[in-house]
């Protein structure tokens, strides 16, 4: 299975050796990288999501899956009875729009839309906590002990 998260802006360096630690195990499940999409320029929030929808709708395959925090809650278990469904050479596409939000064209193109949380997340964080969930994901499919609930 091949992975990419999408993300808009970049990743904070404080925060690097939590994605590196959590790649580096997800290479014995999945080729999983991280693509980061420039953030849009624009001074009005409406026009900055509109710049940032152009670059994520052109570098996401069909059927991505979005973090918003107006999409469904989902569990551990769900990420991985997701992961189960797919055939072993699928890929896969999560995307992480800016801090402004996304565009609703975004959305509307989303083959599913997740929220990870009510609380508002730093998209830093949210990269983690992504590159988690895929693992915790990974491993309960595999009856690895890493998911113990």
């Amino acid at each position: 299975m091949r992975i990419r998260l999408l993300a808009v802006g970049k990743g904070r360096p404080d925060l690097a050796a939590f994605e590196a630690d959590f790649l580096r195990r997800l290479r014995a499940f999945a080729e999983v990288h991280i693509v980061e999409l420039p953030e849009g320029r624009a001074r009005h929030a409406t026009q900055l999501r509109q710049q940032e929808a152009r670059g994520i709708l052109r570098a996401a395959t069909e059927g991505f899956v979005l973090f918003d925090e107006r999409g469904d809650a989902v569990s551990s278990r769900d990420w991985a009875r997701m992961f189960s469904s797919l055939a072993g050479n699928a890929r896969l596409d999560f995307v992480i729009g800016g801090a402004s939000g996304v565009d609703a064209t975004v959305r509307q193109r989303a083959g599913r839309c997740w929220s990870l949380s009510r609380l508002t997340l730093p998209h830093q964080l949210v990269r983690i906590l992504v590159l988690e969930q895929c693992y915790r994901a990974f491993t309960m499919l595999r009856g690895h002990p890493y998911h113990r609930a």
